[in-house]
């Protein structure tokens, strides 16, 4: 007896008998071969959406994930501690938001050193002058907005407002993320 040899000669397949429909009400009997996965799932592809290329499936994504991440940026940025601090924030004079601009101006000095090395040694000087300046402002901003924070929202956490309000303080109010709502010296 060979069980693992193949048949030599094909034996007659049984005829298949009429699918019918259980009387349970179940599923009737299979009247057809399953289906490869290929098929599976090209049959899926078409019951879920329309066919995209690479470039519109990719276009597709980027802008559904961009609309994730604004709405959940706009819901992290709408709670009141964070519209206070940002407000706040915008109603002052920030030294901060000249640090960029200004360590630009002292790097492009700098590539004067070999005409004039003296001014290497000021702009190096000025620079960390004026971060320090910088870091007191927000000290300042720290200090002041505790107080209002106390005054308007007394259970409010500060868990993570600091950074927040320094990042704010430091960023050129032109690019700042929301947008600023209140004009410096206006009322928040």
């Amino acid at each position: 007896m060979a069980l693992f040899r193949r048949r030599t000669e094909a034996a007659p397949e049984p005829e298949q008998p009429e699918p019918t429909p259980s009387p349970a009400g179940g599923p009737a009997k299979k009247d057809r071969p399953t289906p490869t996965r290929k098929e599976a799932e090209a049959l899926r592809r078409q019951r879920v959406g329309r066919n995209l290329n690479s470039k519109e499936a990719k276009r597709e994504a980027t802008r559904r994930s961009r609309e994730e991440r604004l709405r959940l940026m706009n819901e992290r940025e709408a709670t009141p501690e964070k519209v206070l601090l940002r407000d706040y924030v915008d109603s002052r004079f920030n030294i901060g938001e000249f640090v960029l601009p200004a360590l630009v101006v002292i790097l492009a000095l700098t590539f004067l050193n070999t005409v004039f090395p003296f001014v290497t040694y000021i702009t190096t000087v000025l620079m960390y002058v004026f971060l320090l300046v910088a870091v007191i402002d927000v000290f300042l901003m720290w200090r002041g907005f505790k107080k209002v924070l106390a005054d308007r929202l007394p259970r409010a956490s500060t868990r993570g407002l600091l950074m927040y309000g320094m990042n704010r303080c430091i960023q050129i109010r032109r690019f700042r993320i929301p947008p600023p709502r209140v004009k410096r010296g206006e009322g928040y």
